[in-house]
């Protein structure tokens, strides 16, 4: 059978043009790429991604607190703020503690200044969502300056960051103040790199002052400095960060406190107090290894790793570390907070991204003066990015985040509840008013999802109660069995809406 002659040259005439269009796109984008890594580039492009990021944050965030969906926790920092701002112990009383003898957060101090002039659950949400939109900054100038990549490869670890589930669901997890030590680690890796250390030094103090256990995360990176070869600077780092989080767990948060390390109950199933906690985990070694291998735990760390394909583990040894403060982690016994704990998550995220940047330049290859990646590979790891994204982080589309910040009746129906309580009386609320009412002396929030356990002596030192029927998980007659208890204390109903009800011991309304 003879070749047809027309065919064969239309099939060279397509492969011409292909190899063409192929080749003017690939000189397109090199004239392209040489622009993106000009020094300009760097100096303006990571500020503006970070303020977009930040700008979506604030915006997420405060939807959530303006439809009533933020977490209760936040209203301990609001109880604790509203007494530091008129002069008194930050005590908060749902927890019966000093807000000092919780994670020693010094930063609380600075940003109590803040909040006298501006409203304190919005500043708060607002902070955190800067500073974790913040973290973009340091995370391009330690790819593009410290691991030498092109600007595709520090993009691609950018969107990884930006879209990390870890990141969202801190933002939305009421107010941590461990947030604000994101950027700070960050660019106190950076400054070690370019021996800035005074600048190093401030910014060590920020990340110790927002949490004391980030002592150890101080440890590990003074220990990563010394992998590195900055012997001295690395040992001083990691004897401060041990030393310091020695002495708020042990001392400075037990005299603040009731006489503990507040955190020992999360490991009681080792053992009572320091000593029997850390006798029970080496007389079971084998228990302490089943809950480090958990379901929980797993998930947990493949939700820290996989959004960066895995990379960190090509560069272990920027992980191995921070081991002992993951593992501290991953043994207690915390309560869930609907967003799987993402504070406990934010020493992690750091060496994560950090480890990242160091496997790309390993698997790169080094060009005329930048490590170059393959571009199939930073592809691959942005859609990993979004998968994760869109599957475990609490912005995902699944959320219908577009319909987020509208109140609904039951909303307008917890605000008007608060109207019918006075700003000095002790209250006891369930856990979705409580950040509505947490800035005064003494509020509490009310715990009752078996009514035969309740305990009517709480009632005894409060002057009102404001409860959501639907938060407390209660069947009808339960219900009207706590509203007995109630009336029969000399309560009286004030209120009632949409499952929200008021009782107060005024003999009349407001």
């Amino acid at each position: 059978m003879k070749p047809v002659h027309g065919l064969e040259r239309t099939g060279e005439q397509m492969v011409t043009t292909v190899t063409e269009v192929r080749r003017r796109f690939d000189m397109t984008f090199l004239r392209w790429q040489a622009q993106f890594d000009s020094p300009a580039f760097d100096r303006f492009v990571p500020w503006v991604i970070a303020s977009c990021f930040s700008f979506v944050l604030i915006l997420l965030s405060l939807a959530r607190y303006q439809d009533l969906e933020v977490s209760s926790q936040i209203g301990h920092y609001l109880q604790a703020l509203y007494l530091m701002n008129n002069g008194l112990s930050p005590f908060v009383s749902d927890l019966g503690l000093n807000v000092f003898a919780i994670q020693a957060a010094w930063i609380l101090w600075p940003i109590s200044w803040i909040t006298k002039v501006f409203p304190t659950a919005e500043t708060l949400l607002i902070l955190q969502a800067i500073a974790l939109g913040l973290g973009v900054v340091p995370l391009w100038r330690v790819a593009r300056e410290v691991g030498n990549l092109r600007s595709g490869a520090a993009a691609a670890l950018v969107f990884s960051y930006v879209f990390h589930p870890s990141i969202h669901n801190l933002n939305l997890a009421g107010f941590h103040p461990e947030s604000l030590a994101i950027p700070a680690l960050l660019a106190a890796y950076f400054s070690s790199y370019k021996s800035r250390w005074f600048i190093l030094s401030f910014l060590v103090l920020v990340v110790l002052t927002t949490r004391a256990d980030l002592g150890l995360a101080i440890l590990a990176l003074g220990l990563v400095l010394v992998i590195e070869e900055k012997h001295r600077p690395g040992w001083v780092l990691a004897g401060f960060g041990l030393t310091w989080f020695s002495v708020m767990a042990f001392v400075v948060q037990p005299l603040l406190g009731n006489g503990s390390y507040p955190h020992l109950v999360a490991f009681s199933h080792y053992g009572d107090g320091f000593f029997g906690v850390i006798l029970g985990m080496l007389s079971d070694p084998l228990g302490l290894i089943k809950d480090l291998l958990d379901r929980s735990s797993f998930e947990k760390l493949l939700l820290l790793v996989g959004p960066v394909l895995f990379l960190p583990l090509v560069r272990p040894r920027y992980l191995i570390p921070l081991f002992p403060l993951v593992a501290i982690y991953l043994v207690a016994e915390v309560a869930e907070d609907g967003f799987g704990n993402p504070q406990q998550d934010v020493s992690a995220v750091v060496m994560v991204f950090i480890a990242a940047i160091w496997a790309l330049t390993r698997i790169g290859t080094q060009g005329f003066s930048r490590v170059m990646v393959d571009r199939r590979v930073l592809v691959v790891l942005i859609l990993t990015a979004s998968v994760f994204f869109i599957r475990d982080s609490a912005s995902s589309p699944y959320e219908e985040t577009w319909n987020w910040g509208r109140r609904d009746s039951v909303d307008y129906a917890r605000i008007s509840a608060r109207s019918w309580v006075d700003d000095e009386a002790r209250l006891l609320v369930t856990s979705n008013i409580y950040p509505l009412v947490a800035e005064r002396e003494e509020v509490n929030i009310l715990r009752l999802n078996d009514f035969s356990n309740f305990d009517k002596n709480i009632l005894l030192e409060t002057d009102a109660v404001i409860f959501d029927e639907s938060e407390l998980d209660l069947l009808q007659p339960e219900i009207i069995n706590l509203e007995n208890s109630i009336s029969e204390l000399g309560f009286f109903r004030y209120y009632e809406l949409q499952g929200i009800q008021v009782w107060s011991r005024r003999t009349t309304p407001r």
